[in-house]
């Protein structure tokens, strides 16, 4: 947002007469902006602008009055953003790194005898279960784990053939049959081939869109340049 002095911009043809003007106006529509001021804010002309990546962003723009000794008008409007979401750390217990010397140096301590006597097995059990759920609290540490990043370009259908691949795959390593490996073949096949398929249709979609969502495409463009993306099934 701001007062860019382009006054010769018709925003609603976007069309321009000025040099200057022009090559202002070329460089919003390469950077795929979307300009939301389409009355006049000082005089007749448009001079103060409001620009966007995304047209969803801004709403509700509105004209007012200059505010003071100010020959420029008001611009009120409104940005849609989402807040940020609390999002709970999940963890796990990492056991390889356990300290499992001190575990049972822990547990040696404990007078079982004593602790267990008179006791009938369900409350042997809850002890022990107590004493043991205690001690891996204690001495095996815990990890943040990382949130699995969506393989936007796969489809249903895609996730589904994968599945179905790796459950044939598996079948084959337990049977070791002829048939077996025959359709683990098989399954490879449509599975690759849907997601070609998937990732196809996937970067035509990112493709059209692009004036209205350029930041998915760059990010698409940058994976490619820097990847060959192969198959690892």
């Amino acid at each position: 947002m701001g007062d860019f002095n382009h006054g010769h911009i018709q925003w609603t043809s976007l069309q321009s007469t000025g040099r200057e003007d022009q090559e202002f106006l070329n460089l919003v529509q390469d950077s795929f902006l979307s300009q939301h001021v389409l009355e006049a804010t000082r005089g007749e002309n448009v001079l103060d602008i409001v620009l966007s990546s995304q047209k969803e962003f801004v709403d509700n723009v509105k004209i007012c009055e200059p505010l003071g000794c100010s020959d420029h008008n008001q611009i009120h409007f409104i940005i849609k953003v989402k807040g940020e979401r609390n999002r709970k750390i999940r963890t796990r217990k990492t056991f390889h790194k356990g300290r499992y010397k001190d575990m049972r140096e822990y547990l040696a301590k404990i007078d079982w005898n004593k602790t267990l006597k008179n006791k009938t097995a369900t409350e042997c059990w809850n002890i022990l279960k107590s004493e043991l759920d205690c001690v891996v609290d204690k001495f095996v540490p815990l990890k943040k784990q990382r949130k699995r990043s969506k393989k936007k370009h796969l489809s249903k259908e895609a996730i589904r053939k994968i599945k179905s691949k790796q459950m044939m795959w598996k079948r084959y390593r337990h049977t070791g049959s002829e048939e077996d490996y025959s359709i683990n073949k098989e399954a490879l096949s449509q599975a690759t081939a849907e997601i070609r398929n998937s990732k196809r249709s996937y970067e035509q979609k990112i493709a059209f869109n692009i004036k209205h969502d350029s930041k998915s495409f760059m990010r698409m463009f940058e994976v490619n340049r820097k990847f060959r993306i192969t198959s690892v099934l």
